[in-house]
């Protein structure tokens, strides 16, 4: 009895330790999904590129990733996360440096692209690992710890980052980002796979998920039949993919160019963004928790969203500065309810799929991350918006734009209407 209340505490403190260098990775992760949206005019003057080209850069990344989503969570669910998370975190940082390294425009989509593949390994097996380590009753909000610790590393790249990269340029702060992302990466090696007596007692310990092993072609046929991983897929769609792409990419330079504010000052208005993803987390889970009730509080973040974004438009491209403080809020806070996509996923979805469709439901907000971007800036373009242009024209091409975002945010509120209304008895069976 003695040794089992000692395997137990084992187990407990090194499923914690997991927790923390998850987080950590993430926050780092996060750091360099967000920061080119800090530098975007200084790679359009670097490197002489266009508005669309510039939206290329993020594109790449989240092109990689959203193609990727679905095998990786097959392959997770098949041979186990660790092993996949690790390679992620290190193709990140390699990724960075490759990026912060660059001297011309190609070498900032390789860059790109070697994140984007990283970026690919991350969410999905972290999803799965925490399900091995904590129990169902305590997923939501020890997801919505992680969640939080990436909107943290968000917050990273608004005002000090932006402070930064005035300092010294913007190549010296995500070369050290880069180091840093390789370093984690060797952490999380020594914690989550490195062997030891420590870690094989708490492994032993920890209530490890069964899967029961189905055929691939099957689980996939499952997958798409699943009216719950296409409501899933779309909520991710407008929550997260609208969100990410704006934020990394066209936040900052709408605010230089509509509004003349410098860079530090614009910067803010990313941070509201991110406060709002960082506040939403934990209280979205613990509020869905508490109501037994994902749909809901979903639907009202979603539509909030939509009605943000469509502010901007109504607005003509140039709401007063407090309301588009107050729309970057309700943005970030529905990009950081979108724990719920996943939340929702634990709860109905049998264990031998639970990869493969929140793989699934990832693509769907990557798809828009992938998108967004680029339509975007081949609309700011095509409405004579580019950097250089007269207040008056960019607020025009502006208002024009923001019709995107709308127009993807409305396909997050039709998911979160398809979603179950309560939730149900479990359907993950634990060991």
């Amino acid at each position: 009895m003695r040794e089992s209340r000692i395997g137990d505490a084992i187990a407990a403190r090194w499923g914690w330790l997991v927790l923390v260098c998850i987080g950590v990775s993430y926050l780092l992760v996060f750091t360099q999904r967000t920061g080119p949206g800090v530098i975007s005019d200084q790679l359009q003057a670097e490197f002489h590129i266009s508005a669309a080209v510039l939206g290329s850069i993020t594109s790449v990344q989240y092109l990689l990733y959203m193609l990727l989503q679905i095998p990786i969570g097959l392959y997770g669910d098949k041979s186990g996360p660790e092993r996949m998370l690790v390679m992620g975190v290190l193709c990140d940082g390699v990724g960075t440096l490759v990026f912060s390294s660059a001297h011309s425009f190609d070498w900032l989509l390789v860059g790109r692209a070697i994140i984007g593949l990283g970026d690919s390994l991350i969410w999905v097996n972290i999803v799965l690992i925490l399900a091995k380590w904590f129990a169902k009753g305590r997923f939501a909000a020890v997801l919505a710890v992680v969640n939080t610790a990436g909107n943290l590393g968000a917050l990273v790249t608004s005002i000090p980052l932006a402070a930064w990269i005035a300092a010294a340029g913007w190549h010296l702060p995500f070369t050290v980002i880069g180091i840093l992302l390789v370093v984690a990466g060797v952490v999380d090696f020594i914690v989550l796979i490195g062997s030891g007596p420590a870690r094989a007692a708490a492994m032993e310990k920890a209530g490890n998920v069964r899967v029961e092993r189905i055929p691939v072609g099957k689980m996939l046929a499952d997958v798409i039949r699943d009216r719950l991983a296409w409501a899933t897929f779309c909520c991710h769609f407008g929550a997260m993919g609208t969100y990410l792409s704006m934020v990394s990419m066209w936040i900052i330079p709408y605010f230089m160019d509509v509004y003349r504010l410098p860079r530090a000052e614009a910067a803010w208005f990313t941070l509201t963004a991110f406060i709002g993803a960082l506040v939403a987390s934990p209280v979205m889970g613990w509020l869905s928790d508490r109501l037994h009730d994902r749909r809901r509080p979903y639907l009202t973040t979603q539509t909030l969203g939509t009605i943000a974004w469509l502010a901007v438009v109504l607005w003509r491209g140039e709401p007063p500065l407090v309301v588009s403080g107050i729309i970057m809020f309700i943005v970030g806070f529905g990009c950081g309810s979108s724990l719920l996509t996943f939340a929702v996923i634990r709860d109905r979805v049998p264990n031998e799929r639970a990869g493969v469709t929140s793989g699934f439901a990832n693509t769907g907000g990557f798809l828009s991350a992938v998108l967004l971007p680029v339509l975007f800036g081949a609309m700011i373009d095509a409405a004579g918006g580019a950097t250089g242009a007269t207040p008056q024209v960019a607020r025009h091409a502006y208002g024009i734009a923001f019709i995107l975002p709308t127009a993807f945010s409305f396909v997050g509120v039709m998911g979160s209407v398809l979603l179950p209304k309560r939730l149900s008895s479990p359907a993950i069976r634990h060991g």
